[in-house]
């Protein structure tokens, strides 16, 4: 009887770990560099927006910026201005979707020449969970969209 109690208890905690795996798994994006005919750049966010969400986006995009924007010019200046991080949350019993609207306006500075070059790129992008899910399925979730959203701007700026 015991040894039949330890072969039920022993299924059991495998059934149950194996309904405890990830159904989102955290995306490792590399993005390719982009070059601007620049001697500086510069990253201003203009949306005041706060948040949890906000300020996890605002800090993957600098991370982007700082790695992957790069200037190899004599001259000029590059500002990138965030215009606008919208982003949307529904949650219902077993349903969730993360969306995310990014605005960002890219402005190429040259005095000498008196040339400016505006570059204004939008990317929406969403991802949803349906059926049984974890608290950390959404949060992989909002991360791969949020990197989905940057991968889609990069690929803009480079084809532009």
């Amino acid at each position: 009887m015991v040894r039949n109690l330890t072969i039920l208890f022993f299924i059991f905690f495998i059934g149950c770990e194996i309904n405890s795996e990830q159904l989102i798994v955290s995306e490792r994006v590399n993005f390719e560099n982009i070059k601007f005919n620049t001697v500086s750049k510069n990253l201003n966010f203009d949306n005041p927006q706060s948040g949890i969400d906000v300020n996890y986006t605002k800090n993957l995009i600098t991370d982007w910026f700082n790695n992957n924007i790069k200037t190899d010019g004599l001259e000029g200046s590059l500002n990138v201005n965030i215009k606008s991080i919208d982003i949307n949350k529904t949650r219902e019993e077993e349903y969730y979707r993360f969306e995310i609207n990014l605005n960002i306006e890219f402005t190429e500075i040259n005095q000498i020449l008196n040339k400016t070059k505006t570059y204004k790129v939008n990317s929406k992008d969403y991802g949803d969970i349906q059926g049984s899910f974890s608290l950390n399925d959404t949060e992989n979730l909002n991360k791969n969209i949020i990197l989905k959203s940057l991968q889609n701007i990069n690929q803009k700026i480079m084809n532009m």
